[in-house]
């Protein structure tokens, strides 16, 4: 039976992401022309390709020109907009509802130079270190372990905005000149989930956001519900600061403090290795904030995976069970989930361009591709429960037309590589100044 089930995947995929890509083929379909049948086989490219940059691609899925994915990427009329709106709407329809989680969170990707949009030496999490680095900040709507990204702004640090030239030779808008800290793109994708009609019942997020207790503010003032974690060194109160002296508390003095008996053990999931299971503790606390005259009372939760400790701070309804803040805790893990998919399944990581709307136009794409291998994990789940994104990527590969189908094909493919790297070379020969008379050449 379990054979049948991984059968009937494999002999549907390759219709599934056709009809997939059939629902968005209007978002790239302008006054004068269509970019549609591009955009398809650059998806089919983002699965196909060893590395899932233009080269690659244009090498590897069949009818593909390179020149061709590049304008889609670079200079085509479609309006990436559409494209976001409509895997909102799509991932909403299979996965919204008031137990789905927006889960907020930023990735980087290391790049070498200086002209690559919003580039600069900065802390990628990826590496767990600051490199020079793009940094993009990601919304994803999650149901248990399906997470699908909706949402993504790339990151442009103060420097970059305030470089007008820099700004130009990039192509970022005048629109997009203007710096904003990461938790003000969160907010705004908050904003935007709503205003498109996506359902979750809470926001997630990790402690970048909840350090920023002005956000944590304003989404209980919006009558958001949210879990974000928060530093060890967060601040709180066991009464209304505003109606007493009272002592400042730090997170981690409190658990510190924690007895035994005060750790509850939680089974989160089923795991790869066994149960995840994790030790919690909970307290209801107050939080002020200089913006606000009145401070509030939220739910802190402590989470200990052997020797670390996570602490999470929530305005859910003061009744919440702990089960339930522990879920919605462990939830965010599947953005982490859903970045791991997006760069091993659909390169995600992969791309090769500088231009601001490159990168906008990639990440669209990234996201239908995602929002596929969500959808088919979920229809086959019934008869296939353990399949996973790299099982669906290897069917569409092992299915999907090629382009070298032997030696002739192999050599005109090499031939039309080396032609664009003779070009590539001429241009930077053509820009470089002339060296100096006296200079001694030794190569």
């Amino acid at each position: 039976m379990y054979l049948f089930g991984i059968g009937r995947a494999v002999a549907s995929c390759c219709e599934n992401l056709t009809s997939h890509f059939q629902s968005f083929r209007e978002c790239f379909r302008s006054k004068t022309r269509s970019t549609a049948e591009q955009a398809e086989q650059y998806l089919r490219g983002l699965f196909q390709s060893p590395r899932a940059n233009l080269e690659q691609m244009s090498e590897t899925v069949a009818e593909t020109e390179y020149y061709s994915l590049h304008h889609l990427l670079s200079d085509a009329a479609w309006d990436f907009e559409n494209v976001r709106r409509e895997t909102a709407r799509q991932a909403d329809e299979w996965i919204g509802g008031p137990e789905t989680g927006l889960l907020l969170d930023e990735s980087g990707v290391q790049k070498k130079g200086d002209h690559s949009a919003g580039v600069a030496r900065q802390y990628n999490g990826r590496l767990g270190k600051v490199e020079n680095s793009q940094v993009g900040v990601y919304a994803a709507l999650a149901r248990g372990s399906q997470a699908a990204i909706i949402d993504f702004e790339l990151f442009l640090p103060e420097r970059w905005v305030e470089d007008a030239k820099r700004c130009q030779e990039a192509g970022i808008p005048e629109s997009a000149r203007v710096f904003r800290t990461k938790p003000q793109m969160a907010a705004e994708m908050v904003k935007r989930a709503r205003a498109a009609g996506v359902r979750f019942g809470f926001i997630g997020a990790d402690g970048l956001y909840g350090h920023a207790t002005w956000l944590l503010f304003d989404w209980d003032d919006a009558g958001e519900v949210f879990a974000t974690e928060v530093h060890s060194d967060q601040q709180f109160y066991f009464t209304d600061p505003g109606k007493a002296w009272v002592p400042a508390w730090e997170a981690r003095e409190w658990a510190a403090r924690l007895k035994r008996k005060e750790w509850h053990p939680v089974i989160l999931r089923d795991g790869e290795k066994g149960e995840v299971r994790a030790m919690f503790a909970h307290t209801r606390v107050w939080i002020s904030h200089p913006n606000s005259a009145q401070a509030r009372q939220w739910h802190l939760l402590a989470r200990r995976d052997g020797k670390e400790v996570k602490f999470m701070l929530s305005n859910a309804a003061p009744d919440t069970p702990l089960r339930e803040l522990a879920r919605m805790q462990a939830q965010r893990h599947f953005i982490e989930r859903a970045f791991e998919n997006a760069k091993g399944c659909c390169g995600m990581a992969d791309y090769q361009v500088r231009k601001w709307r490159a990168w906008y136009n990639h990440m669209a794409l990234v996201c239908v591709a995602l929002l596929f291998l969500v959808k088919e994990r979920r229809q086959h789940s019934p008869y296939a429960e353990l399949l996973s994104c790299a099982d669906v990527v290897d069917m569409l590969v092992a299915q999907l037309p090629v382009k070298i189908h032997g030696r002739e094909d192999l050599v005109r493919i090499i031939a039309e590589r080396h032609a664009r790297r003779q070009s590539a070379r001429d241009s930077a020969y053509r820009r470089q100044p002339p060296a100096p008379k006296n200079a001694i050449r030794i190569c």
